[in-house]
């Protein structure tokens, strides 16, 4: 069997450690053993792709081991320009504002203190090839780890009146328009995103007053029980568009009188958006290439979702949960289509969602 350039490299270099040490040698116990750091921390296989990954062979090189990270980045954007034009010109493939990466407070949904670490175990580069011989070419580059640990927050939120100063626009409450401009952060994004979302807003009807809706797995509220997923995917997106979210009412008259199912189709821009956790999330990735490319797992078990052509980010599962959002006024025959899906057109919901604080002292950001 052929070795690899690495392969060869690391046999070479542990010739020579075993060739220096051979004399005087002395067997360690478990205990000595575990007090050494860099036994087997650079790894390398080659993968030969098969069902979704056929006629593609993948050469994998990482470290096994944990690595711990603490990082704010003001502005964040891969693939601009380019290919990727004919879907959305003048933009990028991900394009956000305000990046940080932190740990987890315990819960597994919530940002933990400044100084938390967001956590890679095993991570590592993974080409994906076709041909072989002096016709092998590279065709995508995968940056990835078995799995990842922390709170991916994004973005800053502004106060009503305030100037956005990265998008334009005037805060405020009046309309989706101003309502988009109290918020920064996710411009446009290109990946597979499986998310389980959960929360609840208050919905207003003329004659009816006030009616409170809840959806997913939610802890603020025990009448929203099951858990709701939602696949955010495709190229240089910068809104989510849902139909048929289900929802539960649990107060007000309909409630009240046996009407406890509703239904609506939810567009949202992506801005509104400041951070997803990752506990424990396999297979999280960051890849570039220039055709589409399904990459394996980790493990080997089977293939991600196909990556685009460009920058792509592979998120299997993520929480965005227990948001409350501000009214939705609706008209008595919106409210008739709402028993039905797909439901009325609920557009820029305020979410009420706050990004993290990762700043020391009184840093705005950091």
């Amino acid at each position: 069997m052929k070795k690899t350039i690495i392969q060869r490299l690391l046999l070479g270099i542990s010739g020579v450690v075993i060739s220096s040490w051979s004399f005087g040698m002395a067997p360690m116990t478990d205990t000595e053993m575990q007090d050494v750091s860099g036994q087997g921390l650079i790894v390398s296989e080659t993968i030969a792709g098969t069902g979704a990954g056929a006629g593609y062979n993948y050469y994998r090189m990482g470290l096994d081991a944990r690595l711990s990270l603490n990082a704010n980045i003001d502005k964040m954007q891969l693939g601009c320009g380019g290919f990727n034009e004919s879907i959305a010109s003048n933009a990028c493939d991900i394009d956000l504002d305000f990046v940080r990466l932190m740990g987890l407070d315990g819960s597994g949904t919530e940002p933990g203190a400044v100084g938390s670490d967001f956590v890679l175990t095993r991570p590592y580069i993974e080409l994906a090839t076709t041909g072989s011989g002096t016709t092998r070419e590279v065709v995508g580059l995968k940056i990835g780890s078995q799995q990842a640990d922390g709170f991916f927050g994004v973005g800053r939120r502004y106060s009503n009146g305030q100037l956005n100063l990265e998008n334009g626009g005037t805060c405020g409450s009046g309309s989706p328009a101003a309502r988009v401009a109290c918020h920064s952060g996710i411009n446009r994004l290109s990946g597979n995103i499986r998310s389980e979302l959960s929360g609840q807003l208050p919905v207003s009807i003329p004659l009816l007053g006030t009616q409170n809706a809840c959806f997913g797995d939610s802890s603020n509220n025990s009448d929203c029980n099951t858990p709701y997923y939602v696949n955010i995917v495709g190229t240089r997106i910068n809104e989510l568009y849902q139909e048929s979210v289900p929802l539960t009412l649990d107060d007000g008259f309909l409630s009240a009188i046996g009407i406890d199912q509703a239904y609506a189709t939810i567009q949202q821009r992506l801005r509104f958006v400041h951070g997803f956790a990752l506990d424990g999330t396999d297979d999280f990735f960051l890849s570039f290439q220039r055709e589409k490319v399904a990459y394996p797992n980790y493990d080997k078990s089977g293939y991600s979702a196909p990556a685009n052509a460009g920058w792509w980010m592979n998120v299997p599962s993520v929480n965005v949960k227990n948001f409350t959002g501000d009214t939705v006024n609706l008209s008595i025959v919106e409210a008739l289509t709402a028993l039905r899906a797909p439901g009325p057109v609920v557009r820029d919901s305020e979410l009420n969602v706050i990004p993290p604080d990762n700043c020391f002292g009184g840093a705005v950001f950091c």
